[in-house]
């Protein structure tokens, strides 16, 4: 009778094995063994149900062939039931190792049996619970992937993609119910994918064939309705049948989202082409036109360039006479010339304004070409203002050099002809190179002249027009150079204007201007104002009103009215938050500027600075005259002082003093003197020793 369980006793007295025979016979095939040897390799060779395992045994014992099964994958499950007669430590040791139970010798056939009963029907129990919870996991698994969004499915793929498993949701992505899917696209599913995705899908599959990469990529594909959708495809492989690769695959329906990335990549490139270009004309702005130029020059290593700055003449002047409709016509017709005459031979751009830079090969003619397209271009402007261009030329030898660099040589050489009505062009040269390297010299020495106090501070008194005492005095700034002596200060202050440099300059004369009235007071002389100039580039700085505060309570502020034109806002809260603290506000070179009017409409002056060139070649006859009686009148009426400078005769003193102004300065009474000279002059006149 075949019996549907097997057994295997292993022990080695044939009469142990033979008894348990005997007991078991009835329901179980028995297998046996004389020792673990040979207990292993029936193990090994055939299913066994159960083990009666003796402990004492030749080649290898029980403990041994119980590690052993526990230890192998195969046989770990196998309940086993182990027997002996030495009952010390032996049932504790077995147990521990993983025996099912322990029975002892002699056998009771009974007990034996019952306990062979007890642990096969546990094990059998157990295993049904254990199938019986992995067919509901199954089943929970499978309802859960046909639930999910996206699609499930296993991959074969060849020259095509075989669908050997697909959830609900994969075939719904496409439109189709189960039956009609399968039998349409399970064969080959290449046939919903769009156009040369197909191939790209399949090579990135076919790849892989020898690696457990992730491969994750979008696609398009065809719905049923012949809609397209875009999906991201995750496809893992996880085996191999006959060399063909097989893989688990998620597709998820992500058109939404991809169509949001491609409207967002559009609105990325409409802006990177807004940061790119200038706004009104679409050329390439300064950074952009330095950039691609730079990369032109990397391209084209060969070739010899210029580059080239233009820009027009009045340009203000036309937009405040035809308005800025017509000025923004003609910075487009340049644009449209350049674009027309140029095209690939070089890169052009506009810089700010009515500034534009041109790279292009170097010659005559090729900027003859450049300057006849800007006439003709420029032809169609009805305008009684004629429209002139001018030209700075650089022709290109360092090409490790900036661009803007570049663009600031060409712009040099274009600043010696504006205005100029003979010359509409000019070539930077070795003379402009001499005024670039003492710029150069400028920047590498400032820093050390600094620390080194190579800068001093000069003083040129203001007098009481009606008693000649001095009343006050203008701080003025001069670099004694250790090697070139006194260096203009025309020279370098515009220049550290443009780098930034004055700010540092202006705070380090304003403690210098603090320290010698300390020592003035020292001396016992009386306090005297003193006015100090302020960059406008300072009036950007938000704690430039706390700094001179903190600085000192006693020098006046002398505040010009270019700043003002550069930010009126910001220079006025300054203005205002220094008068509440105490200091007086004066207004440098009245008259000389066009919005010196304006500015005293809202500004909060305390003193009125006249600039005497209202007297140049008439003397104290003509309008000039006339107009500075004026504006003393008018300052008179606002509640100002006046201070003439520029005073160089006693012809000039007399008249200003007859038309009410109160103070002057000027070469006729004092020149700007050192420190220790201003000093000496106001103990000669306060008679202190």
């Amino acid at each position: 009778m075949q019996r549907e369980k097997t057994m295997l006793i292993a022990d080695d007295v044939e009469l142990n094995r033979a008894l348990l025979e005997n007991i078991f016979d009835d329901e179980y095939s028995i297998l046996q063994a004389a020792d673990g040897v040979e207990a292993m390799e029936i193990l090994r060779s055939q299913p066994v149900d159960v083990v009666l395992l003796d402990i004492v045994m030749p080649r290898m014992d029980g403990f041994e062939v119980l590690k052993t099964m526990k230890e192998e994958e195969t046989l770990s499950g196998i309940p086993v039931i182990m027997a002996t007669s030495e009952k010390e430590n032996s049932e504790e040791r077995a147990l521990l190792l993983g025996a099912d139970d322990f029975i002892n010798k002699p056998y009771r056939a009974m007990v034996v049996k019952k306990r062979v009963e007890n642990i096969v029907v546990k094990h059998i129990l157990e295993r049904k619970r254990l199938e019986n919870a992995l067919f509901e996991t199954r089943n929970e698994l499978n309802s859960l992937i046909d639930s999910v969004p996206g699609g499930i499915g296993v991959w074969k793929v060849t020259d095509k993609v075989q669908v050997e498993y697909f959830n609900d949701g994969f075939c719904r992505q496409f439109g189709y119910d189960r039956e009609e899917f399968q039998e349409k696209f399970s064969s080959d599913l290449t046939a919903l994918w769009v156009g040369g995705d197909t191939e790209y899908i399949l090579n990135r599959l076919r790849e892989n064939k020898d690696s457990n990469d992730r491969i994750s990529l979008v696609h398009q594909v065809r719905r049923k309705d012949k809609s397209l959708r875009w999906f991201s495809l995750n496809a893992l492989k996880y085996k191999v049948e006959d060399g063909v690769p097989v893989f688990r695959i998620v597709n998820i329906d992500v058109t939404e989202s991809r169509e949001n990335e491609l409207l967002i990549e559009q609105k990325n490139e409409e802006l990177r082409y807004l940061l790119d270009h200038d706004a009104l004309t679409g050329l390439y702005n300064r950074s952009t036109f330095c950039r691609k130029t730079a990369d032109f020059l990397r391209q084209n290593p060969e070739g010899t360039y210029n580059m080239v700055q233009f820009d027009i003449e009045r340009f203000k002047v036309i937009n405040e006479l035809y308005g800025n409709f017509m000025g923004d016509r003609i910075l487009l017709l340049i644009a449209e010339g350049l674009q027309k005459c140029l095209k690939s031979k070089g890169t052009y751009g506009r810089l700010e304004a009515d500034h534009f830079a041109v790279c292009l090969p170097a010659g005559t003619e090729e900027l003859q070409q450049v300057r006849d397209q800007m006439e003709k271009s420029l032809a169609s402007v009805k305008i009684e203002q004629k429209i002139n261009l001018y030209y700075g030329v650089y022709t290109i030898e360092d090409r490790g050099m900036s661009v803007d660099l570049m663009c600031d040589r060409a712009n040099l050489a274009l600043r010696t002809v504006k205005g100029n009505s003979n010359r509409a062009y000019a070539v930077y040269n070795d003379e402009l190179h001499q005024v670039v390297l003492s710029e150069q010299q400028l920047t590498n020495s400032m820093e050390e002249a600094l620390l080194q106090r190579q800068f001093e501070v000069y003083y040129q008194p203001v007098v009481d027009l009606n008693t000649g005492d001095v009343v006050s005095a203008e701080a003025l700034v001069r670099w004694n150079h250790p090697e070139k002596g006194m260096v203009s200060p025309g020279f370098f202050i515009p220049f550290f204007e443009h780098n930034g440099f004055i700010i540092k300059l202006d705070a380090y004369i304003r403690e210098e201007v603090c320290r010698n009235m300390m020592e003035l007071r020292r001396r016992g002389l009386r306090n005297i104002p003193v006015s100090v100039n302020v960059s406008r580039l300072e009036f950007y700085d938000p704690n430039l009103c706390r700094s001179i505060i903190d600085l000192t309570e006693r020098y006046r502020l002398e505040i010009t009215e270019s700043a003002y034109t550069d930010n009126p806002q910001q220079l006025l809260a300054a203005m205002k938050e220094l008068q509440n603290y105490g200091f007086q506000v004066l207004m440098d070179d009245f008259g000389s500027g066009y919005s010196s009017l304006n500015m005293l409409k809202d500004a909060p002056v305390d003193i009125l600075k006249m600039d005497m060139k209202f007297l140049e070649d008439q003397g104290i006859s003509g309008r000039g005259p006339e107009i500075l009686a004026s504006l003393v009148r008018m300052a008179k009426k606002l509640g100002m002082r006046t201070i003439a400078e520029g005073i160089e005769t006693k012809e000039q003193g007399d008249f200003l003093r007859s038309v009410g102004c109160e103070y002057g300065q000027g070469y006729y009474y004092a020149r700007p003197m050192p420190a220790d000279s201003f000093t000496s002059l106001l103990m000669a006149r306060e008679n202190v020793k």
